[in-house]
């Protein structure tokens, strides 16, 4: 099946959209993280130490929200996130004769390579004065910046970004999806994946 490749301003939305999609889901999940992680570790650990309890929630509780939206949606809607369906882009395995679906595997490492450089940047932003965490920062904004060029210039017509090569995948154009918001936040909610059909 042949597949137009998505032009990258187009995907530089559809990424910033679902971004901004997981600051209100970061909240849900906060719900639920806070009563069984944060209220018992601040008890544990006492008030003195909360800081360094609430800061690694609300990373895990935005990280929690960032795989609903990257990879149970891309799973579970046919390779299209909620912003990726707005725009009218769909993720797709890179191998042309592969059917469209993408296996979970891909989809965990995409997200991982996609998010990845954002913890490593707020790791390194939290300790300013060792020296191991510039290198980490360098590796992230180096990374992103990687990945913003190789989907922006077009190689061969495929413009894959490092999260797509690492997952043999690719982002291409599609019909544009409605988000149709009760269908659309179970799909991002853990439960059954048929993981002989997915991988």
């Amino acid at each position: 099946m042949q597949y137009e490749p998505a032009p990258f301003l187009r995907r530089l939305g559809a990424r910033v959209l679902d971004l901004l999609i997981c600051l209100p889901l970061t909240f849900l999940v906060a719900i639920p993280v806070s009563i069984v992680i944060v209220f018992p570790a601040v008890l544990i650990a006492g008030d003195s130490h909360k800081d360094a309890v609430y800061g690694p929630a609300a990373a895990l509780c935005y990280f929690i929200a960032y795989v609903g939206v990257e990879v149970f949606l891309l799973i579970r809607r046919d390779g299209q996130t909620l912003g990726k369906g707005l725009f009218g882009l769909r993720v797709v395995p890179a191998a042309e004769w592969a059917r469209p679906g993408l296996p979970i595997r891909a989809a965990v490492i995409r997200m991982l390579i996609i998010f990845l450089p954002f913890v490593f940047l707020s790791v390194a932003g939290g300790n300013p004065d060792v020296a191991a965490f510039d290198v980490l920062a360098w590796v992230g904004i180096l990374s992103v910046v990687a990945s913003l060029i190789l989907a922006a210039i077009p190689r061969s017509g495929l413009r894959r970004s490092l999260h797509d090569l690492a997952a043999s995948s690719r982002v291409v154009r599609a019909p544009r999806r409605k988000i149709e918001l009760k269908q659309d936040l179970s799909m991002m909610l853990p439960g059954r994946i048929d993981m002989t059909k997915r991988l």
